[in-house]
């Protein structure tokens, strides 16, 4: 579910918010209660304001925009509204942002006893694939603009979800680039699997339903075989006792010089999945199979990830 626009009025304690999913659309308006939980969210904001002399201490703003699209922040102060510079601003309005999702976007908690497999099987069929922006995340499509498969080249996504990263390597790979996507649940699969079929792109473009884990020594002819390897969303969804295994498979099926092109999400929020951790963990974790080559924190994340996400290349040593 991603943020698309936002419009608060902290005088009538009302807040009006758009977000999008593939299968639905949120856009209605939150009362006192839920306005109140998201301003919880705008201490950075509100400090910021205060310390930059838009506003007098103590003072609160009348009224925020957002504009997630368009990349657009604007507050009232008093009588006076001032645009804000998109750039500056989005890291101080993050916490607010992930207020205002989860408030628009009520989720029930998941039924006791499922393992692993029936239990993202169940998100997908039941809306709690609340991570899903309906498309690939900016950070990885710029890259893949400036970094498209080459002819002949293998490259693989996983934990590939609805499939849009596999599906926009596919798209501005060179002729007779391959991309295969694998996924534990099967309803991720076979999404994807229509995507690609509307797409006209079934014949570049493979999903599988696999375990990332047992891959690897399961089918031995898939060890070596990828010249990329894409991470999104899957490093954050394991449990964190897995991590140095999945860094294995990871090394297993990329070829010597083969590049892990990842957007890691270290970060401190409590429970999971996504679960916590840090980049000196992410780099602890890629040093024993990888040198790193990049490493950036992007600055076109979607906003409810502004400053936290972390884009990594890595070649397999």
């Amino acid at each position: 579910m991603e943020l698309r626009t936002l419009h608060i009025n902290t005088t009538q304690l009302v807040t009006k918010v758009r977000a999008t999913h593939p299968e639905r659309v949120v856009d209605g308006m939150l009362g006192p209660e839920a306005t109140a939980r998201i301003l919880d969210g705008g201490k950075a904001l509100q400090t910021w304001l205060w310390q930059t002399g838009r506003l007098p201490d103590g003072e609160v703003f009348a009224e925020l925009w957002l504009d997630a699209d368009a990349k657009t922040i604007a507050v009232r102060c008093g009588s006076r509204i001032e645009s804000l510079d998109y750039q500056e601003a989005q890291t101080l309005l993050r916490e607010l942002a992930r207020n205002a999702r989860r408030e628009a976007m009520a989720r029930t908690p998941d039924p006791p006893g499922l393992d692993v497999e029936s239990r993202w099987e169940y998100l997908y069929h039941h809306g709690g694939d609340g991570w899903e922006m309906g498309r690939a995340t900016p950070p990885l499509a710029r890259y893949f603009a400036a970094h498209p498969p080459r002819r002949g080249e293998w490259s693989l996504v996983v934990g590939c979800g609805r499939g849009h990263e596999a599906l926009l390597l596919a798209e501005v790979g060179e002729p007779a680039s391959h991309v295969v996507g694998i996924d534990i649940a099967p309803a991720a699969v076979e999404l994807s699997r229509r995507s690609a079929a509307a797409k006209g792109l079934s014949a570049t473009v493979t999903f599988e339903q696999q375990d990332l884990f047992s891959w690897p020594s399961r089918d031995p002819r898939q060890c070596g075989r990828f010249d990329r390897v894409v991470e999104h969303n899957c490093f954050c969804a394991i449990e964190p006792h897995r991590r140095d295994e999945y860094m294995r498979a990871v090394a297993q099926l990329l070829r010597p010089g083969g590049v892990l092109v990842g957007l890691f999400y270290p970060h401190d929020y409590p429970g999971g999945p996504p679960y916590a951790s840090s980049r000196d963990e992410l780099r602890a974790r890629l040093r024993p199979a990888f040198d790193i080559t990049h490493e950036e924190v992007p600055t076109d994340s979607a906003i409810t990830r502004a400053g936290l996400e972390l884009l990594v290349c890595a070649v397999r040593r």
